[in-house]
């Protein structure tokens, strides 16, 4: 007889839905086990069986056991600190359902994910403690986009190698900015200012980090370049944050 394997990990519930009348399937995002898919027995109906610890916005500490060719079956959750003040605001809400779905999609693959669950923690943090939540959102989805290897080329025209325009093109499929003369035509247009706020976002310095404020204007441009880089390279459309 097989024997269940025992895993622990810090983690983050990004998603929760019922099975049947007592049961849940809940995915989690982990440190050291990447998205996480489990059954939560009697996650719905008994109280006494988690403790009401299964909430988004909260760092949990969980173990689950794994048999192969089965779903992994939650065993313990617990509370390793919250995050309520997420709650109390509704773009506070919006942003930080955006960082846990954007993390889950660009690291689907199991396996320790420490880099990206620091910035993702780092960002709920942020957004808990009154930071502006558009402002952190930016922040975290050029940092992961960076540790998962997408980050773009932002030295320069990707064509002509100029450093300087006052203005340039973002387009996915180049990885990458243009210039506005350099072929192809087409993609979404980009400040300086803009392309040196992503380059330096993305260098995720912590002492630069904590400095960086991003204006109104330039968080708008990277918002709409951002976000259809990262559905470009998830291959799909995000559901959170869409337009109210």
């Amino acid at each position: 007889m097989i024997r269940p394997s025992y895993h622990s990990s810090s983690a983050f519930l990004a998603r929760s839905i019922d099975l049947g009348e007592a049961d849940r399937r809940l995915t989690f995002f982990t440190r050291d086990s990447g998205v996480l898919v489990t059954i939560g027995k009697s996650a719905w109906r008994s109280r006494k069986r988690f403790g009401g610890t299964l909430q988004r916005y909260v760092l949990l500490d969980i173990a689950w056991t794994e048999r192969p060719g089965g779903m992994a079956v939650l065993a313990s959750a617990s509370v390793n600190r919250s995050f309520w003040e997420i709650v109390e605001d509704w773009e506070r809400v919006r942003h930080a359902d955006h960082l846990l779905e954007i993390a889950s999609e660009l690291f689907p693959q199991a396996g320790p994910k420490p880099r990206a669950f620091e910035v993702l923690l780092r960002g709920m943090r942020s957004i808990a403690d009154g930071e502006s939540p558009p402002e952190t959102a930016r922040k975290v989805e050029a940092e992961l986009l960076a540790i998962g290897g997408w980050g773009p080329d932002l030295s320069g025209c990707r064509k002509c190698k100029g450093q300087e325009s006052r203005s340039y093109r973002f387009l996915p499929s180049e990885g990458g900015i243009l210039c506005e003369t350099c072929p192809p035509s087409g993609g979404s247009p980009l400040s300086l200012g803009a392309v040196k706020t992503w380059r330096a976002m993305q260098a995720g310095k912590a002492a630069a980090r904590g400095r960086l404020r991003i204006p109104v204007g330039i968080a708008e441009e990277l918002r709409i370049v951002i976000r259809g880089y990262v559905e470009y390279c998830i291959g799909k459309r995000l559901r959170s944050l869409g337009e109210t």
